[in-house]
């Protein structure tokens, strides 16, 4: 599972191979960094076997690097993965990533509803905006909300404080999911074009070049189409890859400056 060696690790290969350069300025932990339980006080804690030197030691390990630090929680009672969620404690937790030098927040929506997002993500927005510490909101609750875009109140969005957010199905490593993406922004690309631009920027979800989980690699003209769609589509680029393990093709093609 993840743990804090491997965050470090993949800080310093996104300055050696020459990333952060190209402007992958951000390393972000996911589900699963978290201890079962709250500490006495209500805060989250670190898994401290994974973690056993804290988040906010991380954080600025990270950002000694010259990268920022990302996080992730979710909008219900537990993550996804089963740790503990942020509906009803928006305020101290909002606190606690700020006092981890926290520059960016992934919240999810698992374990809540329709009627619970509509309250719990503004809370949560409004609680990073008083924690004293400039902190990207991305919010995974239009994804929630089903496949028509055209029924999804952005504008709502943008006042619940979310600077960007996940619209629809999360991206599995084949083509066949990237090409439903595709066909998806395509559906709907008058009201996603209208509905983005700056801070409010609509996720297509991770790139998957040179991913190799499971045993499998996406072909190299599938990472390029793949590439210049997000591009074009003006999708927030972040990598799923493996930096230890990326080979030269794939490197040059998110590297690449013409993209």
């Amino acid at each position: 599972c993840i743990n804090e060696e491997l965050y470090i690790e993949m800080a310093k290969l996104l300055v050696e191979d020459g990333y952060l350069a190209a402007g992958y300025d951000q390393i972000s932990i996911d589900d699963c960094w978290e201890s079962k339980t709250r500490d006495a006080t209500g805060r989250l804690r670190p898994n401290a076997t994974r973690f056993p030197s804290g988040i906010k030691a991380l954080g600025d390990t990270i950002h000694a690097l010259g990268a920022r630090f990302g996080i992730y929680s979710d909008m219900g009672t537990h993550t996804c993965g089963g740790y503990p969620g942020s509906q009803g404690h928006e305020q101290i937790d909002a606190q606690t990533f700020a006092e981890w030098g926290v520059d960016y927040l992934k919240l999810d929506g698992c374990y809540n509803n329709q009627e619970g997002y509509v309250t719990g993500y503004p809370k949560m927005g409004r609680a990073l905006e008083g924690s004293g510490r400039n902190i990207t909101y991305s919010c995974s609750w239009p994804a929630y909300l089903g496949t028509n875009e055209t029924a999804k109140n952005f504008s709502e969005f943008r006042r619940a404080g979310c600077h960007l957010w996940r619209n629809w199905d999360d991206i599995s490593n084949t083509w066949e999911s990237i090409v439903s993406i595709i066909d998806h922004w395509g559906d709907y690309s008058e009201v996603l074009q209208e509905s983005g631009g700056p801070n409010s920027w609509n996720d297509m979800d991770m790139l998957i070049i040179g991913n190799d989980h499971y045993g499998k690699v996406l072909p190299s003209d599938n990472a390029r189409a793949q590439m210049a769609i997000w591009s074009v589509c003006a999708s927030p680029l972040f990598m799923s890859n493996d930096l230890r393990t990326v080979t030269d093709e794939y490197r040059q093609i998110l590297l690449s400056p013409e993209v």
